[in-house]
């Protein structure tokens, strides 16, 4: 019996101790750095690109966060959009968002810095 409760403990610890989902921008892309991103209510080319929740700061020391958990929830699936200083729209990278994640984030660090863009 303890056997049992042994085995039923460890695969909790091991499901406890699996790193999160997470779905992030690249830095760079080549010497351009990330500028900006969109996160969307599906495939971008549907247009449906969300607002964020929340936005703090402007410019150089923007921080913005999307809750998006609930739309997995409705049978949704999001895209993050990545955009890169000085490189045209058609040179953006495009994530899918395949597994349940709760909340992007965007966060500029200042002229020549690349920002951070991530969700998870």
């Amino acid at each position: 019996m303890w056997h049992h409760q042994w085995i039923a403990g460890t695969i909790l610890l091991i499901a406890m101790a699996a790193p999160a989902q997470s779905f992030k921008c690249p830095a760079m892309q080549g010497k351009n750095a990330l500028a900006s991103i969109s996160v969307f209510d599906g495939p971008p080319a549907e247009k449906a690109d969300l607002a964020p929740d929340l936005t703090k700061g402007s410019g150089d020391h923007l921080y913005s966060s999307w809750d998006i958990g609930y739309l997995f929830g409705m049978g949704r699936t999001p895209y993050l959009v990545c955009r890169y200083a000085r490189l045209p729209d058609a040179q953006a990278v495009t994530l899918k968002i395949d597994k349940r994640v709760t909340k992007c984030v965007f966060q500029a660090h200042g002229i020549g810095q690349p920002a951070e863009a991530e969700c998870k």
